[in-house]
C-alpha cells in the first residue's frame, strides 16, 4: 500500500466553520474519525515550512492536510507538502473540495482538467506548474446563484433542508475515499461506482 496524502481545502477561521466552501476541511474531519472508530490512530505533524495541519496514521500511511493558507492560496501549502515529502506519483494525492456547478451532495472523482472557477484549484495548478493530472474529489455545493451572490453563497453555511443531503453525501464520500486508501479499486473503478451519486 503507497503512502496516500489527502488534502481537504477551505479557510481558516471559526466564521468558516460549517459553510459550504469548507467542505474539504468537513470532509477530512468526518473521515479522521470514522477512521478512529476503526481504531486507527493519527499523530499530529508540525512541520513550519508547511502551512497546513497534517495528520498521520502510520498503519494506514496515510497523510490528513489542512492548509492553512486560506482557500485561494492552497497551492503554497501543496507545493511545500509535495516538496517536503518528495512526492513524485501525484496520483496519490487527493484533492477534496466543493464544486458549486454541481448540485448539492454530488460527487464527483477527476483526475485530471482545470480548475472550474474554483480559486483553491486554480492555486494548486499554478503552484505546480501548470501540472493538471491529480486526483480530486469534487462535492457538489449548487445551486450556483451566479454573479454577485456567488461570494456570500459558497461561505454561507447549509440551511437545515440541505444537511441531511449534505451528511448523507459525506458518507457516501468516505466509502470512496476509504477504497482510495486502501487500494481495494482504482481510480477509474471508484469512478464508475461514485460519480454521479448524491
Amino acid at each position: 500500500m503507497k503512502t496516500k496524502f489527502i488534502i481537504g481545502l477551505g479557510n481558516i477561521g471559526n466564521q468558516y466553520e460549517k459553510t459550504r466552501h469548507n467542505i474539504g476541511f468537513e470532509i477530512l474531519n468526518n473521515l479522521k474519525a470514522y477512521l478512529e472508530q476503526k481504531n486507527f490512530s493519527f499523530e499530529e505533524k508540525k512541520i513550519k515550512k508547511i502551512q497546513a495541519k497534517i495528520f498521520f496514521c502510520s498503519d494506514l500511511k496515510l497523510y490528513l492536510i489542512y492548509p492553512q493558507t486560506y482557500m485561494n492560496n492552497s497551492g503554497l501549502a501543496v507545493r511545500t507538502l509535495i516538496s517536503w515529502y518528495k512526492i513524485t506519483d501525484l496520483k496519490n494525492l487527493l484533492i477534496v473540495y466543493d464544486d458549486i456547478s454541481l448540485v448539492l451532495g454530488r460527487l464527483k472523482w477527476v483526475l485530471e482538467g482545470g480548475a472550474g472557477g474554483q480559486h483553491g484549484i486554480e492555486s494548486i495548478i499554478e503552484n505546480l506548474g501548470g501540472k493538471k493530472f491529480f486526483p480530486r474529489l469534487k462535492f457538489g455545493i449548487g445551486p450556483d446563484p451566479g454573479g454577485e451572490k456567488r461570494a456570500n453563497y459558497v461561505l454561507s453555511s447549509f440551511k437545515n433542508d440541505e444537511l441531511s443531503i449534505a451528511e448523507k453525501s459525506i458518507k457516501i464520500a468516505l466509502e470512496s475515499i476509504e477504497l482510495f486508501i486502501t487500494e481495494k479499486c482504482d481510480l477509474s473503478q471508484i469512478m464508475n461506482k461514485f460519480n454521479g451519486l448524491a
